[in-house]
């Protein structure tokens, strides 16, 4: 029986420019469905804009450290270059705010009113010029539960209500002068007014200038504060930037960002422009935790044309069986064939909004388990456990448990003719 061809829609899911961030070279092109969109590394052009769209209601509010270490380091120069090079590819549909931090934060204004905005070309221009051009005084503190607290005001006053996220750029831990900031009065030293609202702190330092970074009331206040932003449902992203951030590495991963994955160690400051651009890409990537149950979506290799007056098979490709397409849509006609071989799939691709999967995948007589995690809205198989053999099958599913016991409930236990035991591996 000649199993007819699927008429199962596919769809293009967002896309991702995450592993063409990670890369060096020079300004190009990445062609998708025939149109050539700008893509940069390093320092962006302030025109080129690396990503589109968003998809969604995005606002970032970027929390930048501005404290005396900085100074000291010498890295304010790359710091601004890689800031820069930032705010040149956050697409033009993300509102965009800024809070500089050093012995207070300070929420940077496009005008009366209006501290979060459309990352139009205009409003990143303004945006760069509240970037403090010279480099942090020496004796600047590091005002983090301040700048934090600004940010978090910022965007439940003004976010949208979708992704509503913090990125904290710094090179260690909280350092602070007791005080209400917010007020325009001291203590702490250079406070601002804010519109949003005042705050006070008493785990840092009782008097002078600064506190002593690593102080547990500092490092617990800051840490109170950080979570109560993330219970909001706010995403906190720290960058730890600089050989300085190695002793609080732990601490922003584990008490400030929103989940260890939201931590990035950037130890060369000259890599920062690089890895926020990367951060950006990721933060506009759309993508879906999967948690259904049962399987997904399986796709047969069978033929989809035959010839009429010899009945033999002129096209084939993998064919929905059961479940749905919505899931996880075959890429048409995306199959890798053995050399000379026509019709023996060695690798296919599906697209799919979901952001990992688990792949139980058939060749010959070989089953394997595959972990698999969506780039560009994409994922692909390959044939399991490398074997010669055509794939004859690939059954998706949202669980490693799932793939698994679908693999020992086959035929045999999942056993293989030749290895004599269940085969799984993680791709």
């Amino acid at each position: 029986m000649t199993p007819e061809a699927t008429t199962e829609p596919t769809r293009t899911a967002p896309i991702s420019r995450r592993s063409l961030l990670r890369t060096t070279g020079a300004v190009g092109a990445l062609t998708i469905g025939g149109a050539g969109l700008p893509f940069a590394t390093g320092s962006a052009a302030a025109d080129d804009h690396l990503i589109e769209t968003c998809g969604g209601e995005v606002d970032v509010v970027v929390a930048l450290d501005y404290s005396g270490s900085i100074r000291s380091a010498g890295t304010w120069g790359d710091i601004q270059s890689g800031v820069d090079s930032f705010l040149g590819v956050v697409p033009d549909d993300v509102q965009l705010g800024l809070v500089t931090f050093g012995d207070a934060p300070a929420a940077f204004a496009y005008g009366p009113g209006t501290l979060l905005a459309p990352a139009t070309a205009s409003n990143v221009s303004a945006v760069r010029g509240g970037v403090p051009a010279s480099a942090p005084p020496q004796e600047n503190a590091t005002h983090m539960p301040g700048a934090l607290d600004f940010s978090n005001a910022i965007l439940d006053q003004e976010g949208r209500g979708g992704k509503e996220i913090v990125v904290l750029i710094t090179d260690g831990g909280p350092n602070y002068e007791n005080g209400v900031v917010g007020d325009g009065a001291s203590p702490p030293a250079d406070d601002t007014t804010f519109p949003y609202g005042t705050f006070a702190y008493t785990g840092g330092s009782s008097g002078g200038e600064n506190g002593v970074a690593g102080e547990p009331g500092e490092l617990d206040e800051t840490a109170a504060t950080a979570t109560a932003i993330t219970a909001a449902g706010r995403r906190i992203i720290a960058v730890g930037i600089g050989e300085n951030v190695a002793g609080f590495d732990d601490y922003l991963r584990d008490e400030i960002a929103s989940t260890p994955d939201d931590f990035v160690a950037v130890q060369e400051a000259s890599n920062l422009g690089a890895e926020l651009e990367s951060l950006i890409s990721e933060v506009c990537a759309e993508c879906t935790d999967c948690t259904a149950d049962g399987r997904l979506a399986k796709y047969e290799f069978a033929c989809v044309e035959t010839d009429p007056d010899t009945g033999e098979c002129i096209a084939a490709d993998f064919v929905l069986e059961s479940g749905s397409a919505d899931d996880v849509a075959y890429a048409a006609g995306s199959f890798t064939s053995k050399a000379g071989e026509a019709f023996e799939p060695m690798g296919a691709t599906f697209e799919t909004e979901y952001c990992d999967l688990y792949a139980l995948v058939k060749s010959g007589r070989e089953l394997e388990v595959q972990s698999l995690q969506a780039t560009d809205g994409s994922v692909t198989v390959g044939t399991a456990n490398g074997e010669k053999f055509a794939i004859s099958f690939v059954a998706f599913y949202c669980t490693e448990a799932a793939a698994t016991e679908a693999l020992e409930r086959f035929p045999g236990g999942g056993r293989s003719s030749r290895g004599g035991r269940s085969s799984r591996r993680r791709r």
